[in-house]
């Protein structure tokens, strides 16, 4: 039985990347997640931001937040790698998520 879990992540990257290298970065990511079995079915680019303190000597950066939802269980646990050893990233979160309103809907319906 496979079931569809559902996550969000939050990454913020440096603030000196070019809008090109911001885009390099986010397509990228997108193909890590298609390739392991998951599906974004949100994503924001919040844009850049002041931190409340210096991170890696940097006060600010550029925020994006994503939902995604996936049934490889191991998909979130390879996002974290992917993350730390990208030198642009300055901080990441990856935590689970209800499902959408419209989403639960939907499972219903085909469940019936």
């Amino acid at each position: 039985m496979d079931i569809t879990r559902y996550y969000e992540s939050v990454f913020v990257l440096k603030p000196t990347l070019t809008e090109e290298e911001i885009n390099s970065f986010v397509e990228e990511l997108k193909k890590f997640i298609e390739q392991n079995e998951g599906e974004i079915y949100n994503f924001e680019k919040w844009g850049r931001r002041e931190f409340a303190y210096p991170i890696e000597k940097f006060n600010s950066g550029y925020y994006f937040v994503f939902n995604f939802k996936t049934k490889n269980t191991e998909l979130p646990v390879k996002l974290e790698p992917f993350y730390r050893y990208n030198e642009n990233v300055i901080r990441f979160l990856t935590f689970k998520v209800k499902p959408p309103k419209q989403e639960k809907q939907e499972e219903t319906k085909s469940t019936e």
